[in-house]
Protein backbone atom coordinates (compact mmCIF):
# COMPACT_ATOMS: atom_id res chain seq x y z
CA UNK A 1 0.00 0.00 0.00
CA UNK A 2 2.95 2.59 1.03
CA UNK A 3 4.07 1.28 -2.73
CA UNK A 4 1.02 2.44 -4.32
CA UNK A 5 0.41 5.74 -2.70
CA UNK A 6 4.12 6.54 -3.42
CA UNK A 7 3.42 5.64 -7.24
CA UNK A 8 0.22 7.87 -7.18
CA UNK A 9 1.09 10.75 -5.62
CA UNK A 10 4.35 11.38 -7.76
CA UNK A 11 2.28 10.78 -10.92
CA UNK A 12 -0.44 13.00 -9.76
CA UNK A 13 2.67 15.88 -9.29
CA UNK A 14 3.54 15.56 -12.69
CA UNK A 15 6.11 12.07 -12.65
CA UNK A 16 6.20 10.19 -15.28
CA UNK A 17 9.33 7.91 -15.04
CA UNK A 18 10.43 5.73 -11.90
CA UNK A 19 13.77 4.68 -10.82
CA UNK A 20 13.86 1.25 -8.70
CA UNK A 21 17.00 1.35 -6.50
CA UNK A 22 18.03 0.16 -2.99
CA UNK A 23 19.70 -1.81 -1.79
CA UNK A 24 19.11 -4.57 -4.32
CA UNK A 25 15.71 -4.10 -5.43
CA UNK A 26 15.67 -7.89 -7.30
CA UNK A 27 15.41 -8.84 -4.13
CA UNK A 28 12.08 -7.65 -3.30
CA UNK A 29 9.21 -9.79 -4.02
CA UNK A 30 7.21 -6.92 -4.76
CA UNK A 31 9.28 -5.80 -7.46
CA UNK A 32 7.51 -6.94 -10.33
CA UNK A 33 4.30 -5.99 -9.19
CA UNK A 34 5.68 -2.53 -8.14
CA UNK A 35 6.75 -2.18 -11.69
CA UNK A 36 3.39 -3.32 -13.28
CA UNK A 37 1.50 -0.92 -10.70
CA UNK A 38 3.84 1.81 -11.92
CA UNK A 39 3.11 1.10 -15.98
CA UNK A 40 -1.14 0.99 -15.26
CA UNK A 41 -0.77 4.65 -13.25
CA UNK A 42 0.89 5.92 -16.31
CA UNK A 43 4.62 5.47 -16.13
CA UNK A 44 6.30 5.65 -19.13
CA UNK A 45 9.64 4.56 -18.02
CA UNK A 46 10.76 2.40 -15.15
CA UNK A 47 14.48 1.58 -14.83
CA UNK A 48 15.69 -1.08 -12.62
CA UNK A 49 19.23 -0.30 -10.93
CA UNK A 50 20.23 -3.81 -10.21
CA UNK A 51 24.09 -5.63 -9.50
CA UNK A 52 22.72 -7.89 -12.01
CA UNK A 53 23.32 -11.40 -10.40
CA UNK A 54 19.50 -12.33 -10.74
CA UNK A 55 18.96 -11.09 -14.10
CA UNK A 56 21.24 -13.84 -14.95
CA UNK A 57 18.38 -15.68 -15.30
CA UNK A 58 16.78 -14.99 -18.56
CA UNK A 59 13.22 -16.37 -17.30
CA UNK A 60 13.26 -13.31 -15.00
CA UNK A 61 14.25 -11.02 -17.73
CA UNK A 62 11.33 -12.07 -19.83
CA UNK A 63 9.01 -11.72 -16.62
CA UNK A 64 10.51 -7.65 -16.46
CA UNK A 65 9.94 -7.06 -19.40
CA UNK A 66 6.64 -8.11 -19.24
CA UNK A 67 5.70 -6.39 -16.05
CA UNK A 68 7.33 -3.11 -17.81
CA UNK A 69 10.95 -2.25 -17.39
CA UNK A 70 11.92 -0.34 -19.97
CA UNK A 71 16.17 -0.31 -18.98
CA UNK A 72 18.15 -1.51 -16.92
CA UNK A 73 21.24 0.37 -14.87
CA UNK A 74 23.82 -2.17 -13.68
CA UNK A 75 26.42 -1.18 -10.98
CA UNK A 76 29.82 -2.15 -12.01
CA UNK A 77 33.03 -2.21 -9.55
CA UNK A 78 35.85 -2.68 -11.97
CA UNK A 79 36.74 -4.24 -15.46
CA UNK A 80 37.79 -7.44 -14.56
CA UNK A 81 36.70 -10.07 -12.27
CA UNK A 82 38.98 -9.44 -9.86
CA UNK A 83 38.12 -6.06 -9.17
CA UNK A 84 34.62 -6.60 -9.54
CA UNK A 85 34.25 -9.54 -7.75
CA UNK A 86 36.64 -8.05 -4.94
CA UNK A 87 34.64 -4.93 -4.40
CA UNK A 88 31.19 -6.89 -4.37
CA UNK A 89 32.56 -9.32 -1.84
CA UNK A 90 30.88 -11.91 -4.04
CA UNK A 91 32.94 -14.57 -5.98
CA UNK A 92 31.17 -15.10 -9.11
CA UNK A 93 29.79 -11.82 -9.06
CA UNK A 94 31.04 -10.57 -12.36
CA UNK A 95 30.03 -13.93 -14.12
CA UNK A 96 26.78 -13.62 -13.42
CA UNK A 97 26.70 -10.01 -14.63
CA UNK A 98 28.23 -10.63 -17.93
CA UNK A 99 25.17 -13.30 -18.34
CA UNK A 100 22.80 -10.74 -16.60
CA UNK A 101 24.26 -7.90 -19.75
CA UNK A 102 23.96 -10.71 -22.12
CA UNK A 103 20.34 -11.15 -21.84
CA UNK A 104 18.52 -8.08 -20.78
CA UNK A 105 20.91 -6.88 -24.37
CA UNK A 106 18.70 -9.96 -26.18
CA UNK A 107 15.72 -9.16 -24.35
CA UNK A 108 15.64 -5.51 -26.36
CA UNK A 109 16.05 -3.60 -23.02
CA UNK A 110 18.68 0.02 -23.17
CA UNK A 111 21.04 -0.68 -20.68
CA UNK A 112 22.89 1.70 -18.34
CA UNK A 113 26.18 1.28 -16.38
CA UNK A 114 26.68 2.65 -12.80
CA UNK A 115 29.92 2.90 -11.31
CA UNK A 116 30.78 3.45 -7.74
CA UNK A 117 34.47 5.08 -7.65
CA UNK A 118 37.09 3.80 -5.28
CA UNK A 119 40.24 5.31 -4.61
CA UNK A 120 41.89 2.54 -5.93
CA UNK A 121 39.79 1.54 -9.11
CA UNK A 122 39.45 5.23 -10.34
CA UNK A 123 42.38 4.30 -12.78
CA UNK A 124 39.80 1.40 -14.27
CA UNK A 125 37.56 4.06 -15.49
CA UNK A 126 38.54 4.59 -19.18
CA UNK A 127 38.72 0.83 -19.16
CA UNK A 128 35.36 -0.35 -17.43
CA UNK A 129 33.85 1.72 -19.83
CA UNK A 130 35.25 0.33 -23.11
CA UNK A 131 34.66 -2.91 -22.12
CA UNK A 132 30.75 -2.58 -20.99
CA UNK A 133 30.06 0.07 -23.55
CA UNK A 134 31.06 -2.87 -25.85
CA UNK A 135 28.34 -5.47 -24.38
CA UNK A 136 25.79 -2.95 -24.98
CA UNK A 137 26.16 -0.10 -22.20
CA UNK A 138 24.39 3.01 -23.64
CA UNK A 139 24.75 5.31 -21.35
CA UNK A 140 27.04 6.09 -17.60
CA UNK A 141 26.99 7.71 -14.63
CA UNK A 142 30.19 7.83 -12.17
CA UNK A 143 29.50 8.24 -8.56
CA UNK A 144 32.21 8.54 -6.20
CA UNK A 145 31.95 6.85 -2.76
CA UNK A 146 31.49 8.43 0.38
CA UNK A 147 31.90 7.38 3.92
CA UNK A 148 29.22 9.27 5.32
CA UNK A 149 27.36 5.90 6.81
CA UNK A 150 30.50 3.95 6.82
CA UNK A 151 33.77 5.30 8.88
CA UNK A 152 35.42 2.33 7.58
CA UNK A 153 35.20 2.93 4.17
CA UNK A 154 36.73 6.37 4.79
CA UNK A 155 40.22 5.00 3.32
CA UNK A 156 38.82 4.21 0.17
CA UNK A 157 37.19 7.71 -0.76
CA UNK A 158 38.82 9.17 -3.96
CA UNK A 159 39.81 12.43 -3.97
CA UNK A 160 38.12 14.19 -7.31
CA UNK A 161 41.49 15.68 -8.43
CA UNK A 162 42.98 11.80 -8.66
CA UNK A 163 39.85 10.71 -10.16
CA UNK A 164 39.47 13.39 -13.24
CA UNK A 165 42.51 12.34 -15.10
CA UNK A 166 40.43 8.95 -15.35
CA UNK A 167 37.28 10.23 -16.34
CA UNK A 168 38.91 12.99 -18.89
CA UNK A 169 40.63 9.59 -20.32
CA UNK A 170 37.09 7.87 -20.27
CA UNK A 171 35.61 10.65 -21.96
CA UNK A 172 38.25 10.69 -24.58
CA UNK A 173 37.50 7.18 -25.75
CA UNK A 174 34.74 8.94 -28.13
CA UNK A 175 32.81 5.65 -27.95
CA UNK A 176 29.40 7.72 -27.98
CA UNK A 177 28.20 11.11 -30.02
CA UNK A 178 25.54 11.55 -27.26
CA UNK A 179 26.64 14.67 -25.14
CA UNK A 180 25.43 12.68 -21.45
CA UNK A 181 27.21 9.61 -22.45
CA UNK A 182 28.93 9.80 -19.61
CA UNK A 183 27.61 11.40 -16.12
CA UNK A 184 29.26 12.57 -13.34
CA UNK A 185 28.08 12.53 -9.62
CA UNK A 186 29.46 14.44 -6.86
CA UNK A 187 32.47 16.46 -9.32
CA UNK A 188 31.80 19.98 -8.69
CA UNK A 189 32.00 22.37 -11.76
CA UNK A 190 34.95 23.84 -10.90
CA UNK A 191 36.61 20.68 -10.44
CA UNK A 192 35.65 19.59 -14.03
CA UNK A 193 37.75 20.53 -16.83
CA UNK A 194 36.12 22.99 -19.62
CA UNK A 195 36.62 19.99 -22.14
CA UNK A 196 34.88 17.68 -20.43
CA UNK A 197 31.93 19.53 -19.09
CA UNK A 198 29.55 17.73 -20.89
CA UNK A 199 29.77 15.26 -17.52
CA UNK A 200 28.04 17.85 -15.42
CA UNK A 201 25.30 16.64 -13.17
CA UNK A 202 22.89 19.49 -11.45
CA UNK A 203 21.10 17.29 -8.96
CA UNK A 204 18.20 19.90 -9.14
CA UNK A 205 17.70 19.69 -12.93
CA UNK A 206 16.71 16.07 -12.72
CA UNK A 207 13.46 16.95 -10.91
CA UNK A 208 14.06 13.67 -8.90
CA UNK A 209 11.72 12.81 -5.82
CA UNK A 210 13.20 9.92 -3.71
CA UNK A 211 10.91 8.12 -1.68
CA UNK A 212 12.27 5.45 0.94
CA UNK A 213 10.95 2.99 2.97
CA UNK A 214 8.45 4.67 5.57
CA UNK A 215 7.57 7.26 3.42
CA UNK A 216 10.35 9.67 3.95
CA UNK A 217 10.44 11.17 0.91
CA UNK A 218 12.76 14.26 0.02
CA UNK A 219 14.35 16.16 -3.62
CA UNK A 220 17.87 15.20 -4.50
CA UNK A 221 18.76 18.33 -4.21
CA UNK A 222 18.11 18.32 -0.64
CA UNK A 223 20.34 15.21 -0.21
CA UNK A 224 23.55 15.68 1.54
CA UNK A 225 24.78 13.14 -0.96
CA UNK A 226 24.90 15.68 -3.09
CA UNK A 227 26.66 18.11 -1.71
CA UNK A 228 25.74 21.30 0.52
CA UNK A 229 27.93 23.20 1.74
CA UNK A 230 29.84 26.48 0.00
CA UNK A 231 32.79 27.84 0.49
CA UNK A 232 33.46 31.46 1.09
CA UNK A 233 34.80 31.68 -2.85
CA UNK A 234 31.36 29.50 -4.14
CA UNK A 235 29.38 33.23 -4.10
CA UNK A 236 31.62 34.42 -7.16
CA UNK A 237 31.34 31.12 -8.88
CA UNK A 238 29.15 30.85 -12.70
CA UNK A 239 27.91 27.68 -11.78
CA UNK A 240 27.10 29.13 -8.03
CA UNK A 241 22.82 29.01 -8.94
CA UNK A 242 23.14 25.21 -10.27
CA UNK A 243 25.61 23.51 -8.05
CA UNK A 244 24.71 21.42 -5.03
CA UNK A 245 27.93 22.80 -2.95
CA UNK A 246 30.15 19.80 -1.76
CA UNK A 247 29.63 16.92 1.18
CA UNK A 248 30.43 17.78 4.46
CA UNK A 249 32.48 14.53 4.85
CA UNK A 250 34.30 14.54 1.44
CA UNK A 251 35.70 18.21 3.04
CA UNK A 252 36.14 16.60 6.59
CA UNK A 253 39.07 14.27 4.84
CA UNK A 254 40.22 16.43 1.92
CA UNK A 255 39.95 20.18 2.77
CA UNK A 256 38.68 22.51 0.17
CA UNK A 257 41.61 23.36 -1.91
CA UNK A 258 40.91 21.97 -5.05
CA UNK A 259 37.70 24.23 -5.53
CA UNK A 260 38.58 27.36 -7.23
CA UNK A 261 35.14 29.52 -8.41
CA UNK A 262 34.67 29.22 -12.00
CA UNK A 263 34.82 32.70 -14.20
CA UNK A 264 32.06 34.17 -16.15
CA UNK A 265 33.55 33.81 -19.16
CA UNK A 266 34.89 30.34 -18.63
CA UNK A 267 31.56 29.23 -18.76
CA UNK A 268 29.87 30.79 -21.59
CA UNK A 269 30.07 27.55 -23.86
CA UNK A 270 27.37 25.97 -21.55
Amino acid sequence: REVADALLRAYRDGARALWLGGGEPTLRRDMLATVSAARRIGYTRVKLQTNGMMLAYPKLVARCVEAGVTEVAFAIKGATADTHDRFTQTPGAHALLLDAMAAVRAAGLAMEGDVLVYRDTAKELPAIVEAYTARGVGQWRVWLLTARDDPEAAAQVPRIADVMPHLSAAMALGLSTRPDFITSLHTQPCTVPARDRACLFFARDLSMRIVNPGGHAFMLEDSPMEGGRYLPGCGECAFRARCGGIREDYLARFGGEEFTPVAVEASREL
